[in-house]
């Protein structure tokens, strides 16, 4: 019950106002008198008149001695608080709980007491002190939910944490370590460990720790499957939670814990599949909730998926090392197939040039042997290109050129092999120039391979032809036969490696199965595309080749223009070669071809004296000579030249981008891979001299 007073406050304003009101009231002076009481303060003041008692000093009826009930007054007069005290009225048996309140009125003030019988008095503790407990327990309630959903939120956090690091993170090693400290972090452990197992499933090393110790090595750096609690979840594959280390009979080392005041452990096994790929540990100086459990189990899933993730990608890792190991095994062994056909096939090739410029009545059956050795070396050469145009190992040489003139050099190369067929030939071109910006070498070898695919696949006395059309900034070219044409299945893997159609014995059209893949490819790096078309087998076949049309160049001069004059002039010629029957045919070829003086050497170390002697104009230098090689060899040469440098040729069966570019950095004017063409030998002999 409140109190609240009118100021100033008067007896008689007392008396009006405590009349109304059921508390008994008593107004005293400062000095203890009795200035005012309403009746049910004189009734529990022992049944008196409201008479006996006015202008009386308290101290009258209270049992309590003078310097008691002075004291109690001195503490209510100093607070405007209630101050709480018993009084023992000489008319009453029990005692009265009395609560005095200092009422100021202007410069002076009163005491206003309220009496309360025991009874009452304790049925109102009672139910206060309920309210009180029912406030304690429902501020324990809150706290509790208050800790829970602190607990909840800071799971929710490890776990989206642990959720990116694992995704995030490139590096295995590093992730757990985060995980670790993560745990420590949000989960108020003391300390937190990771072991992934080793491949064969018997040794935990550990590889994270965050807390406690950060180290790696020690003790528990390295658990066998089965030792101690950890190496035992790993084996056994069962998650073990003590609140009570101390008395848990399973964990080894107790004295540790009760140093470290650790009091609960979770360890958790990392399972992917039905393997254990390692084991999560966590030690607390406090308590462990179910939700941390819980949240550590759903932790350790993630976790091996992430392991998991890990060997997959290092198994990739490994398997595209071994991939590129092969690859680079695949390029060595091309390069060395090259050199190794090609060098016996050079004096075999120069040795029939040589009788097809000789007076001979054999010339049909010599010629027919070049065409076999001619295809034999595109045989090698589709072989060593397939490999460098895939891996983009080919630069282009670009330039305005007619795909016209194309066209004629690709029909002049295979003109003898669609003769020989029976079939007609016919080119349809637009009446003005196309101009494409090609590298003419490539070009030509995809027009021949598809003239070739068509010869090969139409029968004898069959129709083969080109068509050229342009539509906006595009040419197609369309090479058509009505040949044997292409089966539907077959049709979608035309351009794969070594796809070929189906030969029989009577029916075998040789080839490797990689001329359509090198086309494409081809065709591609200069922004092209190509389709094939065929209704079904004996409907013939035709590819479209689409290519981007480039401007007229302005000055078309030709290029022979900027080389000196060729010249029928004789010339001293050396030729340096460790294989004797190339040597030999190389000379008399060579002879054969001009009044030149020829001389040969079969090893660097003669080659340098014969040029110190013979000062040649013109030196044909193989590459793989015994002891000093050919780039070792023309660098001397190039040292010891006094008067107008000779013309250096590499002549060698290694013919990839990277060898050309050693053989120019070594000092070699040209670079020609075996077997070389008589039109190429010429082409030398005629212009000797370095432009």
């Amino acid at each position: 019950m409140t109190l609240i007073w009118m100021n100033p406050l008067t007896p008689e304003s007392f008396e009006a106002l405590a009349s109304t009101l059921g508390d008994p009231l008593v107004l005293l002076s400062p000095g203890g008198v009795i200035l005012g009481a309403n009746v049910p303060a004189v009734r529990a003041m022992g049944g008196l008149k409201k008479a006996d008692v006015m202008q009386r000093s308290l101290l009258e009826f209270v049992e309590q001695s003078h310097t008691e009930l002075d004291e109690w007054f001195r503490l209510a007069r100093r607070t405007s608080d209630g101050t709480l005290g018993m009084l023992k009225f000489q008319n009453r048996n029990e005692a009265l709980r009395v609560i005095a309140h200092r009422i100021n009125s202007g410069r002076s003030y009163f005491l206003l007491l309220r009496l309360q019988e025991y009874a009452v008095a304790l049925k109102q503790f009672t139910a206060l002190n309920e309210k009180v407990g029912q406030l304690d327990r429902e501020i324990s309630r809150r706290r509790i939910v208050e800790s829970q959903l602190r607990i909840e939120r800071d799971i929710a956090a490890f776990g989206r944490d642990i959720g990116m690091t694992l995704v995030e993170s490139h590096d295995l090693n590093e992730a757990l370590q985060d995980c670790t400290q993560l745990m420590v972090r949000h989960l108020d452990i003391a300390l937190a460990r990771i072991w992934l197992a080793n491949d064969a499933g018997t040794l935990l090393h550990l590889v994270a720790s965050s807390g406690l110790y950060t180290h790696l090595n020690g003790e528990h750096g390295r658990i066998r499957f089965g030792d101690y609690k950890i190496g035992r979840i790993a084996q056994e594959q069962q998650t073990h939670v003590t609140n009570d280390v101390l008395s848990d009979p399973a964990i080894h080392d107790k004295d540790w814990a009760e140093r470290e005041g650790i009091v609960a452990f979770i360890g958790c096994p990392l399972i992917d599949g039905r393997t254990t790929v390692g084991v999560i540990g966590m030690f607390a100086r406090d308590p462990l909730n179910d939700a941390v459990s819980t949240a550590l189990r759903s932790v350790a899933n993630s976790i091996a998926l992430r392991i998991r993730k890990q060997t997959i990608q290092d198994g990739l890792a490994k398997q595209t090392q071994a991939l590129k190991e092969a690859d680079r095994r695949k390029d060595e062994f091309l390069a060395m197939l090259s050199h190794e056909l090609r060098n016996p096939l050079a004096p075999v090739r120069s040795g029939l040039d040589l009788l097809a410029i000789s007076e001979t009545q054999h010339r049909d059956t010599i010629e027919m042997m070049q065409r076999q050795i001619e295809h034999l070396v595109r045989l090698v050469d589709d072989l060593l290109d397939v490999s460098r145009i895939m891996l983009g190992k080919v630069d282009l040489r670009k330039r305005p050129v007619t795909l016209g003139s194309l066209i004629e050099q690709a029909h002049e190369t295979l003109q003898e092999m669609i003769k020989d067929a029976g079939h007609r030939f016919e080119v349809r071109l637009p009446p003005e120039p196309v101009w494409i910006n090609a590298d003419s070498v490539r070009i030509i070898q995809v027009i021949e391979n598809l003239l070739k695919n068509a010869c090969k696949y139409t029968d004898s006395g069959g129709d083969i032809s080109i068509n050229v059309n342009t539509a906006g900034n595009q040419v197609t070219l369309a090479v058509e036969d009505n040949g044997i044409g292409i089966d539907s299945d077959l049709l979608p893997q035309v351009f794969d490696l070594f796809t070929q159609a189906d030969r029989t014995l009577d029916r075998a059209q040789g080839g490797l199965g990689i001329g359509l893949t090198l086309t494409k490819n081809l065709v591609e790096m200069h922004r092209g595309s190509i389709r094939v078309s065929s209704a079904g087998l004996g409907t013939g076949t035709t590819f479209t080749v689409q290519l981007p049309i480039c401007a007229a160049p302005q000055d078309d001069a030709d290029t022979e223009a900027q080389l000196p004059p060729p010249t029928n002039a004789p010339l001293r010629i050396l030729a340096v070669d460790d294989n004797r029957a190339a040597r030999f045919m190389m000379e008399k070829l060579l002879e054969k071809l001009g009044p030149h003086e020829v001389k040969t050497a079969g090893d660097g170390q003669s080659a340098i004296e014969i040029f110190v002697e013979f000062q040649p104009e013109l030196v044909f230098m193989d590459i793989g000579l015994p002891g000093q090689d050919g780039y070792e060899i023309a660098r001397q040469i190039r040292k010891l030249e006094t008067g107008t440098p000779c013309r250096l040729v590499a002549l060698t069966g290694y013919g990839q981008q990277g060898d050309r570019e050693k053989s120019k950095q070594a000092g070699f004017d040209e670079h020609l891979v075996k077997p070389p063409g008589i039109d190429q030998i010429r082409e030398l002999l005629s212009h000797p001299r370095k432009v």
